[in-house]
């Protein structure tokens, strides 16, 4: 049995609308992003990833857009880039998250996850395809 990590990110509306005016929607996705790959250490969320990764894993967001939401996101006191483990580490970087000011909270859970089966059996008898 592996372990499976689930995040949970919430907004706290209406501050978590501030934010997201304040520093628009490609920030939002680049803070989701580094959020998603998180972890806990120490009391702090930490996350390694470089520029180009964040714009892999979002798809919609060049690199360099990810670059000035990242320096934006420094700025703004949200992420911090975290002391180097070497000299001349040439691994991505790693940051450290304060959600403090963004009314966004998150909790990583690591969960036992099982083996999925595919279930071959259709369970709707219409033709056309529904949502739910």
């Amino acid at each position: 049995m592996t372990m499976s990590t689930e995040v949970r990110i919430e907004h706290s509306y209406p501050d978590a609308l501030a934010f997201l005016r304040e520093y628009g929607p490609e920030t939002v996705a680049v803070l989701h992003d580094l959020l998603a790959q998180a972890e806990l250490r120490d009391g702090e969320l930490v996350v390694r990833a470089s520029v180009r990764q964040i714009a892999g894993r979002l798809g919609f967001i060049s690199k360099d857009t990810v670059h000035r939401r990242l320096r934006q996101l420094v700025r703004a006191g949200v992420v911090r880039r975290a002391a180097s483990t070497a000299a001349g580490d040439a691994a991505a970087p790693s940051y450290v998250i304060d959600l403090t000011e963004t009314a966004i909270s998150v909790s990583i859970a690591r969960t036992p996850s099982r083996a999925r089966t595919r279930n071959t059996r259709s369970t709707t008898s219409s033709s056309s395809p529904t949502l739910f």
